[in-house]
This record gives C-alpha cells, structure tokens and sequence, in this order.
C-alpha cells in the first residue's frame, strides 16, 4: 500500500487521518488491502466517528454506498471539502 500522508513518514492505520487519505485518495487495490487490514466494521466506524472535509460529491457518495456499504444517513456535508467548516 502506497503512503497517502505527506505530513508523516510512521503512519499507522489506527489514525483516521490516514483512514480518510486512502479512501479518498487510493487506488482501488489501495482499498481492498485497506478494507483487509482494518476490516469493514472498523473501517466504517472509524469514517462515521471521525469525518474529515477532504471529499467531493462523487467520492463520497462512492465511498458510502460501494467501498463502506453504508445503511444509515450521514451529515454529507462534514466530509464535503467545499462546505463551510463547523464552529462548535
């Protein structure tokens, strides 16, 4: 699996910073080896516990209903980059 954090070498797939940069950014053997190496429940935990602005309509939507195989409704817009943050 090719190393999708530019801001640190020792990246561990315990961190949702990393979670979040292979599924937005990965290939899909990325994904697979990810979904492999975490496991599915974990996975989808992690990205609904922890959400991160790094995605566009497209991806998320391809994340959520063919790589998470997500069944309940998500706040789209906390991982939406082009969205306001939150303030509280």
């Amino acid at each position: 699996m090719r190393t999708y954090t530019w801001y640190s070498k020792n990246t561990s797939l315990d961190s949702p910073d990393t979670l979040h940069q292979i599924l937005a950014f990965g290939t899909l053997e990325d994904l697979k080896q990810l979904k492999k190496e975490v496991g599915q429940e974990s996975l989808q935990t992690m990205f609904v516990r922890y959400p991160k602005k790094i995605y566009t309509p497209q991806s998320l939507a391809f994340i959520k209903k063919f790589i998470l195989h997500l069944t309940h409704p998500i706040d789209d817009n906390k991982y939406f980059k082009h969205t306001p943050r939150y303030t509280r």
